[in-house]
C-alpha cells in the first residue's frame, strides 16, 4: 500500500471515524443482546426479533443521507449520525434491572439505527472523495478494514470494562443480574463516548457534496469535481 494514499485529504479522518463508530455500534449489539438474554431472559429468537425496529431506523437514516449529500455534504451528516448513535447508545446504557422493551430498549435502538445509517453511507462516500481512480480499490479496502477493526477493538475494550465492573460487584456479593446490568452500563457508556469522539474526528473528513448514481451499476462514471465537490457513486439506501 503506497504511503501517498494517506496524504489524500480526509481519507485518514474517514477511516478513523469508521473505526470509532463501529467500536461503539458493535459493542451495543453485543452487550444489549446479553442484557436481553441474561437479565430479561429473552429467548435467542425474541432477542433477534427485537432488533427489527433498529433496521427500520437504519434504512431511514441511510435514505435520508443519500438524498441529503448533494445538499449539505457528507461531513455534517456523518457528524450528526455519530451523535445520534451516541445518544441512542447512551439511552441504552441506562437500562434498569427490570427493564421493558418499549420504554427502555426500543427508543435507544431506533435512534442508534438512524445514526448508524447516516454514518455508514456518509463515511463510504467521504472516504472516496479525492481518491484517484487507480487508488479507488485501495481506499475501499481501507474503509472495509476500518469497519472490521473498529468492531474488534470495541468488543475487546468495552467488553473488558463491562467484565471488570461485573466481577468487582460480584466480589461484593451483589446479585448476578444486578452485577451484569451495572457492568453493561459501563461498557455501553464507553461505547457512547467512542461515538462522540467519532463525531469530532468526522469534522476533519472530506465534505463530499455531489453524488451521482449511475443508471447501470456495472458502469459507474466518476464525474469531475473540486476538493469538496465531487461526483461519486453512493451505496443504495437500506
Amino acid at each position: 500500500m503506497p504511503r501517498s494514499l494517506f496524504k489524500i485529504k480526509g481519507l485518514g479522518a474517514a477511516d478513523v471515524t469508521q473505526i470509532l463508530a463501529m467500536a461503539g455500534f458493535y459493542t451495543m449489539f453485543f452487550l444489549v443482546t446479553l442484557y436481553m438474554q441474561e437479565v430479561l431472559h429473552y429467548s435467542p429468537v425474541r432477542a433477534g426479533l427485537s432488533y427489527l425496529p433498529l433496521t427500520v431506523g437504519l434504512g431511514i437514516g441511510a435514505g435520508v443521507t443519500t438524498n441529503a449529500i448533494p445538499k449539505i455534504g457528507t461531513r455534517p451528516l456523518i457528524t450528526a449520525g455519530a451523535l445520534l448513535g451516541a445518544g441512542g447508545v447512551f439511552w441504552l446504557s441506562r437500562v434498569p434491572l427490570h427493564g421493558t422493551y418499549l420504554s427502555d430498549l426500543l427508543p435507544g435502538m431506533v435512534i442508534m439505527g438512524a445514526g448508524m445509517g447516516f454514518v455508514l453511507v456518509g463515511v463510504q462516500n467521504a472516504a472516496n472523495g479525492g481518491v484517484p481512480a487507480d487508488k479507488a480499490g485501495l481506499a475501499a479496502s481501507l474503509i472495509t478494514a476500518s469497519f472490521q477493526l473498529g468492531g474488534a477493538l470495541g468488543l475487546a475494550i468495552f467488553v473488558s470494562l463491562t467484565t471488570s465492573r461485573t466481577h468487582d460487584l460480584l466480589a461484593t456479593h451483589a446479585q448476578p443480574s444486578e452485577a451484569l446490568t451495572l457492568g453493561f452500563h459501563r461498557g455501553l457508556l464507553g461505547a457512547s463516548i467512542a461515538l462522540v469522539i467519532a463525531a469530532l474526528v468526522a469534522l476533519r473528513a472530506t465534505n463530499v457534496r455531489v453524488v451521482e448514481i449511475a443508471p447501470d451499476a456495472e458502469d459507474v462514471e466518476m464525474g469531475p469535481g473540486t476538493e469538496d465537490n465531487r461526483a461519486l457513486p453512493v451505496p443504495a439506501a437500506g
